[in-house]
């Protein structure tokens, strides 16, 4: 019997996530000297001078982009998709978000569409690398650097990756990794800012301490999201509970469960919560110095069954990335003219699918800015997120490879 294959895992195993439910309820979680060590480690392996932790990335950017001091009406180039939160965080001091549309083919800026938005006199660009997708960095941060704008990276997607050897995180001014659910590093959350400026990380730091206490309910409930998850996605449980209800809710119209972790709010906020400004808690930062240990090794497991997926078909219509580039396939993406009837045919064939739970922050009604970005419309709607993870076999990748080679355009 063939089970059929989930759209995504946990990174961490089930036994990994219990261990860690039972060590949040008991063990102390404000340890800073554990915290700090874990961020020499991470600062390490980036390649980078300093890294500072927040609870999310999201903060971490805020942190950053207050430490710049901009003026109101300050432009900040962003991708046109992404999470909200940052969104949130920009509109918060006061800028003005100006929406880059991507290049399909890296699904990081267009060259175009960067250029035309250069005319904003940007000050600053949170350059984002969607699903482990290496761009010409390179090019892109020559072009910023150029107009005198300053970089974010955004690699939460793209840990390990690399452009010409060097790693994706350290060519920006600043770079930020978000260590959330279903992140190849998974810490129960957390956002790490890392830079090599020492005045920068200096009063980044001095934003880290003023943060309040670490919640211990909060991490709880964060390590049960995981284990629940993780839970629901081991194989038997996937084939013969959570597969069928997905199938069913589908057939009966459930569209948002067409996104990869469902459906995120897209309403405005008045204020930031209180819980973004909440410190980073002991816990986690043992889970990542536990979790890096494991990360090469994961890694060439993801990227070897992409490449044996990628040598057996000839659907070319899909991220590739730039040359120069080492991907890392954080999710594996297609591109399908009908989204329905694509997941339709991988259902039938026991392949799960969904396309990105990320929002498309440049077409939100309910907020003041917005920005004409086609190729960001279509990624959102007819980019296909296909099963892509170690945990993948000899037999579920032959599946994968067969059913795209059943579906390519002919």
């Amino acid at each position: 019997m063939k089970l059929p294959i989930s759209r995504g895992r946990i990174s961490h195993t089930l036994f990994e996530d219990l261990v860690w439910l039972v060590r949040s309820l008991f063990s102390k979680i404000d340890d800073p000297r554990t915290v700090a060590r874990f961020e020499t480690t991470f600062a390490n392996y980036v390649g980078r001078k300093h890294c500072v932790v927040f609870p999310f990335a999201r903060t971490g950017i805020h942190a950053v982009l207050k430490n710049l001091d901009l003026p109101a009406g300050s432009v900040v180039l962003m991708p046109p998709i992404t999470i909200k939160p940052i969104l949130d965080v920009v509109l918060d001091l006061k800028l003005v978000p100006v929406f880059v549309d991507i290049d399909q083919s890296t699904v990081c800026f267009s060259e175009n569409s960067l250029t035309e938005a250069l005319k904003s006199s940007p000050r600053v660009a949170i350059l984002t690398y969607l699903f482990g997708i290496v761009p010409d960095v390179e090019a892109l941060c020559k072009t910023l650097r150029n107009a005198g704008v300053f970089i974010i990276e955004d690699f939460s997607q793209c840990l390990n990756g690399k452009f010409r050897g060097d790693k994706i995180g350290s060519f920006g001014d600043v770079s930020v990794y978000s260590a959330s659910s279903v992140k190849t590093l998974d810490t129960y959350g957390g956002g790490f800012v890392f830079t090599d400026d020492d005045e920068m990380a200096g009063s980044l730091g001095n934003d880290q301490r003023k943060l309040s206490k670490p919640s211990r309910s909060r991490l709880i409930k964060k390590v049960q999201t995981d284990l629940i998850r993780n839970f629901a996605s081991q194989p038997i449980v996937f084939a013969f509970l959570t597969f069928p209800v997905l199938r069913f809710l589908t057939w009966r119209g459930g569209s948002k469960l067409t996104k990869f972790t469902g459906d995120r709010d897209q309403q405005p906020l008045t204020s930031l919560p209180a819980e973004w400004f909440e410190s980073y808690t002991s816990i986690q930062a043992k889970v990542g110095l536990q979790q890096i240990k494991q990360m090469e090794e994961k890694d060439l497991k993801r990227k070897s069954a992409i490449n044996q997926i990628n040598s057996s078909h000839n659907f070319n219509d899909r991220p590739i990335g730039a040359d120069g580039g080492e991907n890392v396939f954080w999710q594996y993406i297609v591109y399908a003219d009908n989204f329905s009837e694509f997941q339709k045919q991988l259902t039938s064939r026991g392949v799960d699918c969904a396309t990105t739970s990320l929002v498309k922050i440049s077409g939100l009604e309910s907020y003041p800015f917005q920005g004409a970005t086609p190729n960001a419309d279509r990624l959102y709607s007819n980019g296909v997120y296909l099963p892509c993870y170690h945990q993948l076999t000899k037999s579920q990748i032959s599946r994968i490879s067969n059913s795209l080679s059943e579906l390519e355009p002919k």
